[in-house]
């Protein structure tokens, strides 16, 4: 799952907010390094990531994108469930994609200095670029996929996926929603252990 999945699969709580983001910004044993629903979010994404990777419909997902993307076939499904979702977002969230960015953006405004590592970097740039909103659009997940692959020692232009969300679209789009219906109940009932 990527930023727009995590912080939907959240709770309403800037400390779950914060700590479903910043999952992938933080790396070891969480201990008592941060606030406990903050350890609490990690420890949710992590979860949500776990699930993910064992869940039948993702396997078939990523096998589409395995042939031309090999390993990197997992990042680059974790973008596009993204797309998938803010295309669909209503129709999951019960509200505009546009009202629940402004939400998110208003609670982790007012907490950033609470934000791990360099969560607090990329922050302002997810904000000001809106990149959630601009997951709806295959050049948003593009530009997404093209900043992820600056970041990866490599450099394996992971854009150059972006012609499945047309290509094999029905596909990807059908493994999705078979998916994520699960993948929210199983957030939700991660939410209540933690």
């Amino acid at each position: 799952m990527n930023f727009l999945a995590h912080l939907f699969l959240a709770d309403d709580t800037a400390e779950s907010l914060i700590g479903n983001l910043a999952g992938d910004f933080v790396k070891g044993s969480l201990r008592d390094r941060f606030a406990p629903g903050i350890r609490a979010g990690i420890a949710q994404h992590r979860k949500i990531d776990a699930f993910t990777d064992s869940h039948p419909q993702v396997a078939a997902f990523r096998r589409v994108l395995i042939p031309d993307h090999g390993h990197y076939a997992r990042v680059i499904a974790d973008v596009f469930f993204d797309h998938f979702l803010a295309q669909s977002f209503e129709e999951f969230g019960g509200e505009t994609l546009e009202t629940f960015v402004a939400r998110v953006h208003a609670v982790l405004d007012a907490h950033v200095s609470a934000l791990p590592g360099n969560l607090q970097y990329v922050y302002p740039f997810m904000r000001d670029q809106q990149w959630l909103l601009s997951y709806r659009e295959i050049g948003g997940i593009q530009t997404a996929l093209a900043r992820m692959s600056h970041r990866l020692s490599r450099r394996p232009h992971l854009e150059s996926a972006i012609h499945h969300l047309t290509d094999s679209r029905g596909e990807l789009e059908h493994r999705f929603r078979a998916f994520f219906p699960d993948v929210v109940a199983y957030a939700s009932a991660v939410r209540h252990h933690l």
